[in-house]
């Protein structure tokens, strides 16, 4: 995530420079920034909203449907989720008998010698085939003026582990990477929508699909719902 930042704010540089200053490339460069909320919230798995984040970066073409400012735009890129747990809790997996059950589960049951936690995360990873219909009200010229989009994407999960923070008895600072199968659905999709002017949307996302494949308790309805900031760059 602190890479992303730096790259975000390399979007935002370029954002601010005119449209002769950036690079004379095809299509839109984006990187979304937002926060993620779920519908439904398992059991016993309290979210930190202000924690939980998604960076989407997915690269854009524009194709022209007439000469009124509507393009047809699809798209591919990468999305990244980040779940923060609240209440010292992560997500474990089992497997007995060939099925897998999927738990929310505190960390002083699994970590039984650490002293204290600090974050616990679930993390995502998407490639995402985004499309989108657009329209500029600047016509063709789709580096200025205001915009309105509204699409969907699909994605395929190609990442999920659990990530957390403790200290451990010999008072060192640990943080353990878990990557395992959580449960989650290998395909996601879903609506979104943007309004911008410039180099700068806001834009939402709103997951259709289920986001768990093997739920936890009170897990079978929970879906996404990302509100954020859109850069462009070029």
């Amino acid at each position: 995530m602190r890479k992303l930042a730096v790259a975000i704010i390399g979007v935002l540089f370029l954002s601010f420079n005119s449209a002769a200053q950036r690079p004379d490339l095809p299509g839109h460069l984006i990187i979304d920034w937002g926060l993620n909320s779920w519908a439904t919230v398992p059991v016993t798995a309290e979210m930190n909203t202000w924690q939980s984040k998604t960076v989407n970066i997915a690269y854009y073409y524009d194709f022209a449907i007439g000469s009124k400012g509507f393009t047809f735009t699809p798209g591919f890129g990468l999305g990244l989720e980040r779940y923060a747990f609240d209440n010292q809790t992560t997500l474990t997996s089992t497997t007995t008998g060939g099925v897998r059950a999927i738990s929310v589960t505190p960390l002083n049951t699994i970590y039984t010698t650490a002293t204290s936690f600090g974050k616990s995360k679930l993390g995502l990873g998407y490639i995402d085939i985004p499309v989108e219909f657009r329209y500029y009200t600047s016509g063709n010229d789709y580096g200025r003026g205001f915009r309105v989009a509204l699409g969907g994407k699909v994605g395929l999960l190609y990442s999920s582990f659990t990530k957390v923070k403790l200290e451990d008895a010999l008072a060192d600072n640990r943080t353990v990477k878990d990557r395992q199968d959580l449960g989650i659905n290998r395909v996601r999709y879903g609506i979104q929508g943007r309004v911008g002017f410039g180099g700068f949307s806001l834009f939402g996302y709103y997951e259709l699909s289920k986001k768990f494949d093997v739920p936890p308790l009170g897990g079978a309805n929970t879906q996404t719902l990302t509100i954020g900031i859109s850069l462009t760059g070029f």
